[in-house]
């Protein structure tokens, strides 16, 4: 029987990508969800050009149309690079019964990510570009961030639902 395909942001997988050139290997994607599903990894930021390591960014400007600006550096603006990668990507990952997003990050947390505006964090609970656009482009996917996935309620609504889709 064919899996359903799942795409997860590319860090939960284990591989080195993220800004800091580590990753965030979690062992419910890894142990329980590769079993189920076959994974599609995405890392939005290495796959717009991003290098790795690069300097961290961050949420800023506003909570509806955030920029994607420099945490540290603030003269650094890759909005305009990771816009151009979500006109695109979307529509390629069409095959998906759903996607596992890590939390926080400023292209992939689904309900969770800091905006900053003139410097303070107005909201924890921004989304991230990436997941922003991919959401809008499929309404009706099927979605989780990492931290969700240890409550087994969580976790278990996310697979069920999956596995229902035909």
């Amino acid at each position: 029987m064919k899996k359903h395909l799942v795409g997860v942001s590319r860090c939960l997988l284990g591989d080195a990508v993220r800004y800091d050139g580590r990753s965030k290997k979690n062992s419910i994607v890894l142990e329980e969800l590769s079993k189920l599903f076959e994974l599609i990894p995405v890392c939005p930021e290495v796959e717009a050009g991003l290098s790795v390591p690069r300097p961290p960014v961050q949420l800023t400007g506003s909570i509806e149309n955030p920029k994607l600006t420099g945490r540290d550096d603030h003269t650094i603006d890759v909005t305009a690079i990771m816009q151009s990668y979500c006109l695109t990507k979307p529509a390629e990952l069409d095959n998906l019964s759903g996607f596992i997003f890590k939390s926080r990050s400023p292209s992939c947390g689904l309900d969770s990510t800091p905006v900053f505006i003139d410097d303070q964090c107005v909201t924890e609970t921004g989304r991230g570009i990436f997941a922003r656009h991919l959401c809008q482009h499929y309404p009706e996917l099927i979605v989780i961030e990492d931290t969700d996935l240890d409550d087994t309620t969580q976790l278990n609504k996310f697979t069920q639902a999956i596995l229902k889709k035909m």
